[in-house]
């Protein structure tokens, strides 16, 4: 069996989990396969409870190195979404504990509970861009979300 072969096989095991155990903050989750052969999840991510995201909804896309499950999913936002540890411009993420302590062992859901921690609780110590939020108030994100991620 072939890398590849074993990447598709974790892949489609992990979204089956997820299938059977939903997470109640993502919905429409797709797997398509670009032209390269690199499979990629898209979805819509509802903004936390009681932060400046709730009732967003932020599309996001998960992309699968060659590596995976021996490296992790690259995440980005395809919403734009004012956030200290996401690149207002290119939507991906930065500070997750879960990409620093990276093991194969850990699933998609994982990875999805995780970047929505990252929502809940941002860490305002190591910004992406300081520039985006200098004064670590949640009302520029509140704005972008009434603004951007507005309707499923």
């Amino acid at each position: 069996m072939t890398a590849t072969n074993r990447q598709v096989q974790r892949i489609q095991r992990d979204l089956t989990t997820l299938e059977q155990h939903p997470l109640n903050f993502i919905q429409n989750l797709a797997l398509s396969v670009n032209d390269e052969g690199l499979q990629q999840i898209t979805g819509v991510m509802l903004g936390p409870e009681n932060s400046p995201y709730t009732g967003g909804y932020f599309r996001f896309a998960m992309s699968f190195p060659q590596e995976y499950p021996f490296k992790p999913p690259n995440i980005a936002f395809v919403t734009a979404i004012c956030h200290p540890n996401i690149h207002s411009g290119t939507g991906e993420t930065s500070d997750n504990r879960i990409f620093t302590s990276w093991a194969p062992k850990i699933t998609i859901s994982e990875v999805l509970e995780s970047i929505h921690l990252l929502l809940s609780s941002p860490n305002y110590d190591t910004p992406i861009e300081a520039e985006t939020m200098p004064d670590k108030s949640p009302q520029k994100a509140r704005e972008w979300t009434l603004a951007f991620a507005q309707g499923p």
